[in-house]
């Protein structure tokens, strides 16, 4: 899943002042206790002054997130994992607009009322990203799609290359045989011209709503 962003500096507003804190002590000094003062953290100066130069406005995080997506290419499957339903590891596979497309591939009676894959009592985030990127292989296929995102370096890196260390060889059997699974299908995807690809956490349209970057 996609890690927050680093924040260096704190662009702040108060009243008729307003500045830009090298750290959060130093923004909340200035804002707490003082009616409708603003703040936000940035990761640059050049980022936090132009915040305050616009006006210092919170924008609605939803429709920015609906905007960050009409970049993504439509023609593309994405998948991503998450636990934060309260119900284990979930698993998801989805288009650009965040259609649940899991059924296309998945066993009906692993699926949630939502669309996702349920996976079993124990599995990790790690394993439900990689049985998403199972899925959403099987699915870009299905659909002639060429193009599958997803927020987990690991998995796009090393798991669906089939690269494990020793010790999950040595300690995850079903790790194993799910590595090796998806590693035929990223080589027979990619030899039809596929192409796997990195988005970022809170952009990827499958996520399941855990991301704060």
């Amino acid at each position: 899943m996609g890690s927050k962003a680093a924040k260096n500096v704190y662009a702040w507003t108060a009243g008729d002042e307003e500045g830009i804190a090298a750290s959060w002590p130093e923004c909340e000094a200035r804002v707490v206790g003082r009616k409708g003062a603003r703040y936000r953290g940035f990761a640059t100066r050049q980022d936090a002054r132009a915040w305050l130069d616009a006006g210092a406005r919170y924008e609605d995080r939803g429709a920015k997130k609906a905007r960050d997506r009409m970049d993504l290419p439509e023609d593309a499957v994405f998948f991503d994992a998450g636990t934060g339903r309260g119900n284990g590891t979930e698993a998801n596979v989805t288009d650009r607009d965040g259609t649940p497309l899991a059924h296309l591939e998945a066993p009906e009676h692993v699926l949630t009322p939502f669309g996702t894959i349920q996976l079993s009592p124990g599995r990790t985030n790690n394993f439900g990203e990689l049985l998403g990127c199972y899925y959403a292989l099987k699915i870009a296929r299905r659909l002639g799609v060429r193009r599958v995102l997803g927020d987990s370096a690991l998995v796009l890196d090393y798991w669906s290359k089939d690269h494990l260390s020793a010790e999950k060889r040595a300690n995850d059997p079903d790790l194993v045989r799910l590595a090796a699974m998806t590693a035929r299908e990223r080589i027979a995807f990619e030899a039809g011209g596929g192409a796997l690809s990195h988005v970022p956490g809170g952009q990827n349209p499958a996520d399941l709503g855990f991301h704060r970057d």
